[in-house]
């Protein structure tokens, strides 16, 4: 896939969060969940149980001097430990989830989440982002998934692994839109460690904002 067939087929990503870590997102931008633990300053402990398995509840951070953060739950993941590739494991893949910031790549799929069972209750903030300015400020570190990674929740689900995202120009777009439509070619873009930036490269803000 080349840029301009991203920006073409998506020209706005997606990213949803609960409107306790606006304030965050404000000051800090969009950070990954490793970047969150070590910005939180987090203890061994604390890393471990947010780090090492599927999270069975969402937390707040909160600190002196910062505004809280939101590290929100995986329980969509129950089956997730079956349908790890053999070339790859289940610390890699969670490691290689926890060390990246998520956008949707179509509305359709942002509304899913935002009318799961598990969220809507829950006052969100949507960004709109702009994709050529996502890919202008940070190309070089974004990477795309065909899956919802963060969704294992039937035994039929695909594998996956540590190497389920692939950069732009590596992405087989024109397959993956042959093979399962246009809603399943394409379902994340993402971008490695954090968006400081991300503010200035959204066109739109919906949600509870104080």
């Amino acid at each position: 896939m080349d840029v301009e067939e991203l920006i073409a087929c998506h020209p706005q990503v997606f990213h949803t969060m609960s409107a306790t870590a606006w304030p965050s997102v404000q000051r800090h931008g969009l950070l990954s969940t490793q970047q969150l633990i070590d910005l939180f300053d987090l203890d061994a402990a604390e890393r471990d149980r947010l780090l090492s398995a599927p999270r069975k509840q969402s937390t707040v951070l909160r600190a002196p001097g910062l505004p809280p953060a939101v590290i929100r739950d995986q329980k969509p993941m129950k089956f997730v430990a079956e349908k790890i590739d053999p070339n790859s494991s289940l610390t890699e893949y969670l490691a290689a989830i926890n060390s990246r910031v998520f956008f949707w790549a179509s509305a359709e799929r942002l509304d899913r989440l935002r009318q799961a069972k598990e969220y809507r209750t829950e006052d969100q903030v949507v960004l709109h982002v702009d994709t050529r300015a996502l890919v202008e400020r940070h190309g070089p570190r974004i990477e795309l998934c065909r899956l919802n990674s963060g969704a294992v929740t039937q035994k039929n689900h695909p594998m996956r692994g540590h190497r389920s995202w692939l950069p732009i120009a590596d992405y087989p777009y024109a397959e993956y839109r042959r093979r399962y439509g246009r809603d399943g070619a394409l379902v994340e873009v993402t971008v490695l460690n954090a968006v400081p930036d991300i503010l200035d490269l959204t066109d739109k803000i919906e949600g509870t904002i104080d």
